[in-house]
């Protein structure tokens, strides 16, 4: 038997699969064209089967629904006088997202899947804002109670955004120091 090491092909040499660096922001913009893809898709499908301001509940509860309501505005509605400059700073935001995420480390895979979830809603939010001038909202939940009696209605896309900021800030307040 010989002494000689066996040598496989690193995923970062030539010949070998994607490299290291490359997948971790793939899995990034892969999650953030599947968020964007279903917000999108949702809006769609309730917005082709409810009214505008019609509500209806889900599963037999009292509390879960879906409505149809046109948000011109920020969260919650606030500012919809800014409806003309929204979907701009939304796309600057977007624009943000893309560069830390490219600038994240790839194998920071918390930081870069929050980024995603950031980056994928904000897509839906921004497509919303430049086509049809405000944002689609269509997730009711009401709880009969403050502050969910009922809590703004919401999609798709603005759960990716709290998610994956949740996510950073969680990532932040664990973060180790590390030594210098």
């Amino acid at each position: 038997m010989s002494n000689a090491e066996v040598v496989r092909p690193s995923a970062d040499a030539p010949g070998g699969s994607v490299p290291s660096a490359a997948r971790g922001r793939l899995l990034a913009f892969g999650l953030a064209a599947a968020v964007a893809a279903l917000d999108l898709w949702s809006k769609e499908a309730v917005f082709a089967s409810l009214e505008l301001g019609e509500r209806r509940l889900l599963f037999g509860t009292r509390w879960l629904g879906l409505t149809a309501v046109k948000n011109s505005g920020v969260m919650w509605g606030a500012f919809p006088q800014a409806g003309d400059i929204l979907p701009w700073l939304r796309g600057a935001a977007a624009v943000v997202v893309i560069f830390m995420l490219l600038g994240t480390h790839p194998r920071a895979r918390a930081t870069l899947v929050a980024l995603g979830l950031v980056l994928g809603g904000a897509i839906g939010n921004v497509y919303d804002g430049f086509v049809l001038h405000s944002v689609r909202d269509f997730i009711l939940v009401d709880f009969g109670f403050r502050p969910f009696a009922p809590f703004p209605v919401f999609n798709v896309a603005d759960s990716a955004i709290c998610v994956g900021v949740g996510l950073l800030a969680l990532g932040m307040l664990l973060e180790r120091p590390r030594r210098t």
